[in-house]
């Protein structure tokens, strides 16, 4: 839920099972805390952004390498240079990955933010499998 509204409770679980182990309070306090947390929105589209496997390996990629131009990315990941420029401008625009020119060429590389660092250590660990 996005717009802050509290979801409809279609039915109060607890008042049928008496459970001993957590109390309402706790309980209420919770389902406030998940409602109004406005970071999982944000959390959940760089989930849907490293659902990808072209990104999680042009992440991967940038964080061995450093920094890349979308020619060499495309020649490690075997792929076209338009293919390889969609997938970069995507993990642009999330703010993962930033760009510094020279000249005629663009560079990419992990940008530095926690995101960021948080998504490599998310393609890292998947490709360590």
């Amino acid at each position: 839920m996005t717009n802050g509204a509290k979801p409809k409770r279609v039915e109060n679980v607890s008042d049928k099972h008496k459970c001993e182990h957590l109390e309402q309070s706790l309980m209420d306090d919770i389902r406030d805390e998940l409602v109004n947390h406005t970071e999982l929105d944000r959390a959940s589209e760089t989930f849907a952004m490293l659902g990808d496997q072209t990104r999680l390996k042009i992440l991967y990629t940038l964080s061995k390498t450093g920094e890349c131009c979308v020619y060499h990315l495309a020649e490690i990941l075997g792929m076209g240079v338009s293919a390889v420029s969609h997938h970069l401008r995507k993990l642009r625009d999330r703010r993962l990955v930033k760009t510094r020119r020279d000249g005629l060429n663009i560079y990419y590389s992990v940008a530095s933010s926690e995101e960021a660092s948080g998504a490599c250590k998310i393609a890292h660990s998947i490709l360590k499998l």
